[in-house]
């Protein structure tokens, strides 16, 4: 069966995404992820669509005084 969002309420999670982690917004408001991203027109979850985590670069004080 299909959920439907009523404006209070996406405005009120919308809020909460501002604040948690999406998968923790999606449990408290008892919504499969996927659904709750379909229901705000939000992109699917896919490894192609995440950013990757930065790295440490080491070295870039040495780049920045280089610079300085």
């Amino acid at each position: 069966m299909k959920r439907y969002l009523d404006g209070e309420t996406e405005r009120e999670i919308r809020e909460a995404l501002r604040h948690e982690d999406f998968d923790i917004v999606a449990a408290k408001t008892q919504f499969d992820p996927d659904e709750l991203r379909r229901l705000l027109n939000l992109p699917a979850k896919s490894s192609a669509n995440m950013v990757a985590e930065p790295t440490t670069d080491l070295w870039a004080v040495e780049k920045l005084e280089g610079q300085l």
